[in-house]
């Protein structure tokens, strides 16, 4: 067996400090004690307790001389208690962590609510909470970030050890639950090249071994970045630990250690990795896979170092399917291949190998543990058959049954031949050699969380962007980022509509209020006309009450007509108005469309209602036009009303 270190392992800086200044402080005079372990690794806790340095939990438990304030930090609260009690302190406080604390508090005193993207319980991000005013929220999976209320600014900070990789997809949630979102990244460069130097050489190899303190998060965070690269791992704290019956088998195996490990610990495992495998020497058994270095390749064979007394060959035809014109084509020097041993004792002393054959096992192997936990596998698309597409996905062939290509039934499939997709396997047998892959369950499932995210978001009222899907006769559908939500018909205009085409068209983007948002039944209203005043109050403020103006009947009821006055304002000439006699109908004094004269008597805004009187507006009429007759008939100067109409009155004696 092969071992292999990780390019980056061991002790980063702000540990390697933490422990230089806690052995640099060691005081025969004084008592010395660290507040919590220095470091989470019990062999270098115990190390420094042997040089005098003792582990106190809480700081009454240390009556006096010095307190080594550990890698982790703690908060402002502590220095001060620290100082009542007259202790010298020794700040060993990561650099890194400092930065984050510092972060927290800045961002805090800005008016950000702070997040603090890391494990709750780590004794780091308590310390970082601490500076926070205990006023972060503290959030470690994406579950956790999606249940975060919504907040007008945010302000993230990071637990130095936490992954790269998770902390980007808890920030990608963090953008949806505000409205400015500020990141002050504080994971440790040292972290990012530790985990990545692990993850490189777990795909390399058989087994990983992680070394570090159980209760080391960066430590059993490695240990879960290597389980996640596709091989087996173990943490474990010291050598003693190590068993024989992990390494059975395997031809290579990796080291890595956490940040607090200290390398003659790193070291003591190496030394018994090689021990337990010195002169062991497995024979291969016939119908086993396993990982071999490319060392030779001719035109029509390539030669496998597996670990074995002699080197595996595989023949050209035992290659790849379709079988290649020269070995170059598929592999090349120093190339690791995954190989399944045909025979391993054949006549001429070579160990008979095939590289296709492991191919399509593991690729059974990989599509069975998908299925099983429930992931997808990206796959070509390869050609249309019957029933739906074929395509490849680690060498296998496999199906996507029509139904299941899109959210909707697609009528020509050729249009997929050719691109890569994410599936998720609803079925696979080895036996029959059938895997049956779906796209649109993966497309429902990332639908149903949009559309939850989405309904998170809105309120009523609020004005948002979308583009017109598909219209109705009674609406039409705006696609407002993945959803689908309604304007009625009555909420396209404010005028009347009688079909959503005179107002929209299909692809057109469009600006809408939220009316109802119903998560449960996934409904969403909407209105186009409530993004501007309704133009009925600007054509209301310029009437006046009390002037005559013309309109148009539109409607005759039995209580009274409507009149059409302006502009789409429609006002009520109660029954009792249309004429200065008693009318029963109506219609036996107007007929509709008929222009007529009425009076304003009312303008009702809240109601939306106009008050019109036809009686008032021909009474108005007469007495203008008696007025008008009045100052005709007026008297010429130095004649009395005597002397033009005495003719008409006998004076009787």
């Amino acid at each position: 067996m092969k071992i292999y270190m990780a390019e980056h392992r061991g002790f980063c800086y702000g540990v390697k400090r933490a422990v230089d200044m806690a052995l640099n402080s060691v005081d025969k005079d004084r008592p010395v004690h660290t507040l919590g372990p220095i470091i989470h690794n019990p062999q270098m806790v115990s190390h420094l307790k042997h040089k005098g340095i003792e582990s106190a939990d809480k700081l009454e438990d240390i009556p006096a001389g010095k307190v080594i304030i550990r890698s982790h930090g703690v908060g402002p609260d502590v220095y001060l208690k620290a100082k009542d009690k007259n202790l010298e302190i020794v700040d060993a406080t990561c650099p890194h962590v400092k930065k984050a604390q510092q972060a927290a508090y800045e961002l805090l005193k800005s008016g950000y609510q702070v997040v603090i993207v890391g494990e709750c319980h780590h004794p780091e991000v308590q310390s970082i909470i601490a500076w926070s005013n205990n006023q972060a929220k503290v959030v470690e999976t994406p579950d956790e970030a999606n249940q975060l209320p919504h907040y007008p600014r945010l302000g993230v900070v990071s637990q130095t050890t936490f992954a790269a990789d998770e902390f980007q997809t808890i920030i990608s949630i963090l953008k949806t639950k505000c409205d400015e979102l500020k990141i002050e990244r504080t994971i440790c460069t040292a972290t990012d090249l530790r985990q990545k130097a692990a993850i490189d050489l777990a795909k390399k190899v058989d087994v990983m071994i992680v070394v570090g303190g159980k209760s080391s998060a960066n430590t059993a965070r490695l240990a879960s970045v290597c389980r996640d690269a596709g091989h087996k791992a173990y943490h474990i704290e010291s050598a003693s630990e190590l068993k024989s019956e992990w390494f059975a088998g395997v031809q290579s195996a990796g080291i890595t250690a956490g940040a607090s490990t200290p390398d003659w610990v790193i070291e003591e495992v190496y030394a018994k990795m090689e021990q337990m495998t010195m002169n062991e020497v497995v024979t291969p058994e016939p119908g086993s896979i396993v990982k071999g270095t490319v060392v030779g390749v001719r035109h029509d064979e390539v030669f496998v170092d597996i670990g074995y007394k002699a080197e595996g060959v595989i023949h050209l035809s035992e290659l790849a399917y379709p079988v290649p014109e020269q070995a170059a084509d598929v592999v090349s020097q120093g190339q690791i291949i995954d190989v399944l041993v045909i025979d391993a004792d054949s006549i001429d002393g070579q160990v008979k190998l095939s590289k296709i054959k492991a191919d399509k096992i593991i690729a059974w192997d990989k599509l069975e543990k998908a299925f099983s936990d429930k992931q997808p596998v990206e796959v070509k698309i390869t050609e249309v058959v019957k029933g739906g597409l074929a395509a490849a996905v680690f060498g296998v062939k496999a199906f996507i049954p029509a139904s299941q290509v899109d959210l909707k039934y697609v009528e020509n499939l050729q249009s997929f031949v050719g691109q890569t997709v994410q599936t998720l396997p609803i079925e696979v047998d080895r036996e029959k050699q059938k895997a049956v892959l779906s796209r649109k369950q993966l497309l429902v499932a990332e639908k149903e969380a949009k559309e939850k995210e989405l309904f998170a978001k809105l309120t009523v009222g609020q004005t948002i962007t979308g583009k017109v899907s598909r219209l109705a006769s009674f609406g039409a559908f705006v696609d407002v980022g993945g959803v689908d939500g309604l304007i009625h018909i009555s909420d396209l205009s404010w005028q009347r509509v009688k079909t959503p085409q005179e107002i929209v068209n299909v692809g057109a983007e469009v600006k809408v209020v939220v009316l109802k948002v119903d998560p449960e039944t996934k409904k969403l209203s909407l209105s186009l006309k409530d993004i501007e005043r309704d133009p009925w109050y600007d054509e209301a403020d310029k009437l006046i009450v009390g002037s005559v103006v013309t309109g148009k009947v539109t409607k005759i009821a039995k209580f009274g007509i409507f009149v059409a006055i302006k502009n789409g304002l429609e006002g009520l000439v109660h029954i009792s108005e249309v004429a200065d006699r008693r009318v029963t109908n109506a219609e036996d004094v107007v007929n509709v469309g008929q222009q007529v004269a009425v009076k304003i008597l009312s303008v009702d805004k809240e109601h939306k209602r106009i008050g019109l009187s036809m009686v008032q507006a021909e009474q108005d009429k007469e007495r203008a036009e008696f007025s008008d007759y009045l100052a005709k008939q007026a008297p010429s100067p130095g004649v009395t009303l005597g002397d033009k109409f005495g003719h008409l009155f006998k004076r009787e004696d």
